[in-house]
């Protein structure tokens, strides 16, 4: 039975002995008591004479054979038994959902979504007195391979404009798994743009310093040849002996053009950075930070 504080003060026991409460709540060994049915460890013995209006009740005493069975910890499925393979599913699955959970989080991340998307970069940012105009501008396009073997590596594109001495254009490509050479040298490669034809050129093959990126580059002989054949959604992939070393699509090539025709007449560009990330996610960054 149980007492609530307010009925135990009621029955006045608050100020007896611990020891003298116990023995008043709790059943004698060996003693009926009522009760309404046999629990474990008791045994029905009786009941209590009906009549004038009080029912009878059940009597109850404590079960002399009764044993305790020995506590066993309950087991999914019932069993003890240890299955590795469903415990190596059940993990899979645990780390899928928090795999598919912290992606969640990644794809409201704009800087993972620029990754993921590609990104425009334009240089020089500011105008400098070391620089004449219209050299020197670079249009830099970085994105996640979208070769499969890559596990999304990053492919960087930079487009390069006359400087100096030099009057023609390069097409560059940067990537992991482009040879990294101590020297720079000259090798062939294919090249694959949208749905034409493969073509082989040469090209320079180098490394840059501590980084981990190998480099290709494609000599144009006009940055006005390299601007007039961009596209605004254009696929690359470069190849070395049949394997593919840069697999990559560009957008907003048109913007980009024209940003870029900016700088080569010594005009300060609109726009720095080009992507397709949603405003609302960048306003969203913004706010977090």
């Amino acid at each position: 039975m149980n007492l609530s504080i307010a009925s135990f003060s009621k029955l006045g026991l608050g100020g007896l002995p611990l020891a003298v409460m116990a023995i008043l709540l709790a059943p004698a060994a060996k003693a009926e008591y009522p009760c309404s049915f046999a629990g474990p460890g008791e045994i029905v013995v009786g009941s209590t004479e009906g009549g004038g209006g009080i029912a009878s009740v059940l009597l109850c005493d404590t079960d002399p054979y009764y044993q305790d069975e020995p506590y066993e910890p309950e087991s999914d499925g019932g069993s003890s038994y240890y299955d590795p393979e469903f415990a190596a599913l059940e993990f899979q699955a645990t780390a899928a959902f928090f795999g598919l959970q912290q992606q969640a989080n990644l794809l409201q991340d704009p800087d993972y979504l620029r990754y993921l998307s590609g990104g425009w970069r334009l240089f020089p940012t500011s105008v400098s007195g070391e620089t004449a105009p219209g050299e020197y501008c670079v249009a830099s396009f970085f994105k996640a391979s979208m070769n499969p073997d890559a596990n999304d590596a990053p492919v960087m594109i930079n487009l390069s404009g006359p400087g100096g001495d030099y009057e023609g254009a390069l097409l560059t490509f940067a990537s992991e798994a482009i040879p990294k050479p101590d020297t720079m040298q000259m090798i062939a490669v294919t090249l694959t743009q949208n749905n034409e034809p493969s073509v082989t050129v040469q090209a320079f093959n180098y490394s840059v310093p501590d980084l981990p990126f190998g480099v290709i580059a494609l000599a144009v002989p006009t940055i006005e040849a390299a601007l007039d054949g961009m596209e605004d959604v254009q696929s690359f992939d470069v190849a070395i002996d049949g394997r593919s070393v840069a697999n990559t699509t560009w957008h907003s090539g048109l913007r980009v053009r024209d940003e870029f025709r900016r700088c080569l007449n010594g005009q300060p560009y609109l726009a720095t950075d080009i992507d397709i990330v949603p405003e609302r996610l960048k306003k969203h960054l913004v706010i977090r930070h």
